[in-house]
């Protein structure tokens, strides 16, 4: 019996499970698939409301301390526009929930 033979016969002995096997590979392959385009769709949806966000940030200089407004002012090259903004991290709680 060469090998050839003995997998076609093999195949035909366990065609059920055969058959589940490979609808079981292909669902696998179809939600892989989908998530990988969902998260490709919500990453460009996330980038572009970052974009919309920062407008047409040139450059930022971020400190752990408060600087002066002069300072924003004098880094901004001639032509351009500055605007200093103050980055802090903290945390919302609503006591009643």
């Amino acid at each position: 019996m060469t090998l050839s033979r003995l997998i076609i016969r093999n195949l035909f002995f366990y065609w059920r499970t055969n058959i589940a096997i490979v609808a079981g590979v292909a669902t696998a392959v179809a939600v892989l698939s989908g998530a990988l385009l969902v998260g490709q769709s919500v990453r460009g949806s996330l980038r572009q409301l970052l974009f919309e966000r920062i407008g047409a940030t040139g450059a930022t200089v971020a400190t752990d301390r408060f600087f002066s407004e002069q300072l924003a002012h004098s880094l901004a090259s001639a032509g351009e526009r500055s605007c200093p903004i103050i980055q802090l991290k903290g945390v919302v709680v609503h006591e009643q929930s």
